[in-house]
């Protein structure tokens, strides 16, 4: 009996073997883990997380007209306004190569830097972009930042703002209305000089209101239709604290996690196994009867 237990024990140890180097060839599979929070994090710190507008006025040829003729027209339905956000966080061993490569995609693709960081020194640079790119440029460029260095974090985010604008587009003909009919009052006959400056004081609340109107409208609707590229680029010296690479000892403790996993599953799979054949087989057996007592 004790022989048969180290044979089972024995066979244990070479299958959890057997596991654990399969758990490290698969580990080559994976030259870096998956994303992490340190990366995305720092990214938050120095992103000031504004999104850039973007609007149709360019394909309904409304692009090169003022911002009053484009507010007057019969089919403002037509108007769109959308934003769109990318945000990539990276580490790299080659900070300088890694950012020349950045600067060159955003030539590539005439991308415009609208906020630029540099932190730290040699060898825990941090770079931080914040940049603009045409919404025809925004696919290609995101694709192309992807590879630079080793990506730990990536984020798309889209919204839609023609509610926005079709609001604030009701509030201004409703106060552009109320100005119409408050101006009408200027010209009333035996109005008092008290009523006269409440009608000018009024008129000039609701210019005022206007005229904030027109800034959130120059927000949504400005010339430069951009989408928005938020990068992080952090230096990290080869097997330092912040190199997320699988190295050999990395690899070997992941294999041993990945098969001590897999081996307690299958263990206790067998052991239920065992457990419901030997559960059977009791129910099943007929209890031998002894033989008679010899006298």
């Amino acid at each position: 009996m004790r022989h048969y237990w180290k044979k089972v024990a024995a066979a244990g140890f070479l299958s959890f073997l057997a596991l654990w180097v399969v758990g490290v060839l698969r580990s080559a599979d994976q030259p870096y883990p998956e994303p992490t929070a340190w990366h995305l994090s720092g990214f938050e710190e120095y992103s000031s997380g504004q999104f850039v507008n973007a609007n149709n006025l360019k394909q309904i040829g409304l692009a090169m007209k003022a911002l009053p003729f484009v507010l007057d027209q019969a089919d403002i339905e037509k108007i769109q306004v959308y934003d769109k956000m990318a945000q990539l966080a990276a580490g790299t061993a080659r900070f300088e190569n890694d950012a020349a490569q950045v600067r060159a995609a955003l030539a590539a693709h005439q991308a415009t830097i609208l906020t630029e960081k540099d932190s730290g020194i040699a060898p825990g640079r941090r770079l931080t972009l914040e940049i603009g790119v045409s919404p025809e440029q925004f696919d290609a460029l995101v694709s192309e930042l992807r590879k630079v260095g080793h990506l730990d974090s990536v984020s798309v985010q889209q919204h839609d703002r023609t509610g926005d604008f079709r609001k604030l587009h009701a509030q201004r003909q409703s106060l552009k209305k109320h100005l119409e009919a408050v101006q009408k009052l200027r010209g009333t006959p035996n109005a008092s000089i008290d009523d006269q400056l409440k009608v000018e004081q009024k008129i000039q609340d609701i210019e005022k209101e206007l005229q904030s109107l027109s800034v959130q409208f120059g927000e949504l609707l400005g010339k430069d239709s951009l989408y928005q590229v938020n990068v992080t680029l952090t230096e990290f010296q080869p097997g330092g604290r912040l190199d997320h690479s699988f190295t050999f000892p990395r690899r070997l403790a992941n294999g041993f996690v990945w098969a001590a996993a897999w081996w307690c599953a299958i263990a206790a799979a067998i052991a239920m196994l065992a457990a419901s054949y030997i559960s059977v087989r009791t129910l099943v057996t007929k209890p031998v009867l002894g033989s008679a007592p010899t006298v």
